[in-house]
This record gives structure tokens, sequence and C-alpha cells, in this order.
């Protein structure tokens, strides 16, 4: 599943981005340069500062079965919002550069 940033989207839209995947492993949000938020499986893609370089940011790695994502995560009000929030303050502008941290 994806977001486009590039339209009207909510924190639910938000949260059914975290519900489409399963916590069985590294996952990594991350905006494209066209505005299309995804999580990435860190899995099988690791990160490299050559895949980094095409992106227009990127949030921290979330390792496996720590909850930030799933349905679990979906279901925690805070932490969506909290990453609706991040993406609406670097989108399309980023506020500090391409890696995006949130204090969660």
């Amino acid at each position: 599943m994806t977001l486009d940033l590039n339209g009207a989207w909510t924190d639910a839209d938000v949260a059914a981005l975290l519900a489409s995947v399963v916590d069985d492993r590294d996952w990594r949000l991350e905006i494209g340069k066209a505005g299309i938020a995804e999580l990435q499986d860190k899995t099988s893609m690791p990160t490299g500062t050559d895949h980094d370089a095409t992106l227009h940011g990127y949030f921290e790695t979330w390792m496996q079965g720590t909850d930030f994502v799933g349905p679990g995560a979906a279901s925690d009000t805070r932490l969506v919002a909290r990453l609706a929030q991040a993406l609406r303050d670097n989108y399309p502008i980023l506020k500090h550069g391409p890696s995006i941290f949130v204090d969660l």
C-alpha cells in the first residue's frame, strides 16, 4: 500500500498504511521524490546510501517485533498521529534533511 502525500489524506490513511504489513521483519517508512510514502521491507532490501539518495526522506528502520507496523500500530492513535504529523512537517519541504526522526 502507498500513501500519496500530494492529495488529501488523513491520520486514518496513515493507520491503514501501517496495518497493511505484518511486524514480522524490519520496515522503514520512506517518501519518494514524487511524494509517495510507503513501507519498505528492509530485511530483503537493506538500507544503503545509493538507495537513500533516490528518496525525498525516510524514517528510522523499525526492527521486527517493535510494534511500529501492523494492526497493533494502526490502532495506536498516538503513534499514528505523530507519524502523520511528521509526514506533514516533512513533505513537500524537509525540516532537517532526508532522515526524519520522530520522538516516539
